[in-house]
């Protein structure tokens, strides 16, 4: 049951996913990293479908996890990948090929192999105490430094190179939200509504989600699914074990061969999101509407005169 949980949430989540770049896609070009951009996109029906589908979706993953745990379950629910790229191939009446298809295989095998090696325990989920506290800032305030950097280095990349690094942005602030619900929701479970609403963990949970939506949002702009959707898909629960490890007593196998099959596991994944990013699927277009490719100095020119600057 857990297993077929699972595979009903990867398959909501490819959906979902599908569902948000497809009208991400269409937003202004001035729109990125703005939150203009989530203004214009919670005012699309079809974007508000995709959202609906992904939350959906969670439900049905966390009642995976409740009944298997995160090493059983996370690598099925790294299949979303399988779900999401043929459908948005679909929809802008591209095709996959042998490469598209090995480079998501590759990202799902990889990481389905670190998380069966490690067999990662993400703890206590929600505890907090008095000396937690720190431990939560130190961790947040990394976590959102990271971030902070990656989208520093996206800037100066081109939007097809940007778009994979804001991905692997948003899993981090994804993965740091995740952690902070666990916090808020425990918290409401012990101490009641006014609790909840009067603490910070609440407030956290908000401002981290509405930047990770952005910066997810941006990517879906900039990029077809296979550039913006991997690295996301990657980072989240890559992320989520780290956090899981330094604040809530989470454990991750460490014997040598463990290493080196986590190792081994977190490479495959690495070249899968590379060979996905620097596909012709990808390189081929900046947009996802299927229009001709620009020559090279026209698309610079685009991109300069259209570019935000933060």
């Amino acid at each position: 049951m857990a297993y077929l949980l699972a595979l009903v949430a990867a398959a909501l989540f490819g959906v979902g996913a599908s569902v948000q770049q497809r009208v991400a896609a269409q937003a202004p070009d001035e729109s990125v990293l703005h939150l203009s951009l989530l203004w214009y996109l919670v005012r699309q029906p079809l974007w508000l479908v995709g959202v609906a589908t992904a939350l959906i979706g969670n439900l049905f993953a966390g009642s995976a996890l409740g009944m298997g745990g995160v090493a059983l379950v996370q690598p099925l629910l790294v299949a979303r990948l399988i779900f999401a790229l043929p459908l948005a191939a679909r929809w802008n009446r591209r095709s996959l090929h042998r490469r598209e298809w090995l480079g998501a295989v590759a990202v799902v095998a990889g990481l389905a192999a670190f998380m069966v090696a490690g067999r990662p325990s993400p703890g206590e989920n929600g505890v907090e105490s008095d000396g937690s506290v720190p431990r939560w800032l130190l961790t947040g305030g990394t976590v959102v430094a990271i971030t902070a950097g990656l989208v520093l280095i996206a800037r100066r990349l081109r939007p097809n190179s940007e778009a994979p690094v804001l991905g692997a942005g948003a899993g981090m602030l994804f993965a740091l939200q995740s952690g902070l619900t666990s916090m808020a929701v425990s918290r409401f479970g012990r101490d009641g509504l006014l609790a909840l609403l009067t603490t910070w963990p609440t407030y956290a949970v908000v401002a981290t989600a509405v930047a990770g939506t952005l910066l997810a949002q941006s990517a879906y702009k900039l990029a077809p699914l296979p550039a913006s959707y991997p690295p996301l898909a990657a980072t989240e629960p890559l992320a989520g074990i780290a956090i899981g490890l330094s604040l809530l007593g989470g454990t991750l196998v460490v014997t040598p061969a463990a290493v080196a099959v986590e190792a081994l596991g977190l490479a495959v994944m690495t070249v899968g999101v590379f060979v996905l990013a620097s596909s012709p699927l990808v390189t081929g277009a900046h947009h996802t509407t299927g229009r001709p490719t620009p020559d090279d100095a026209t698309v610079e020119a685009h991109e300069e005169e259209h570019r935000p600057r933060s």
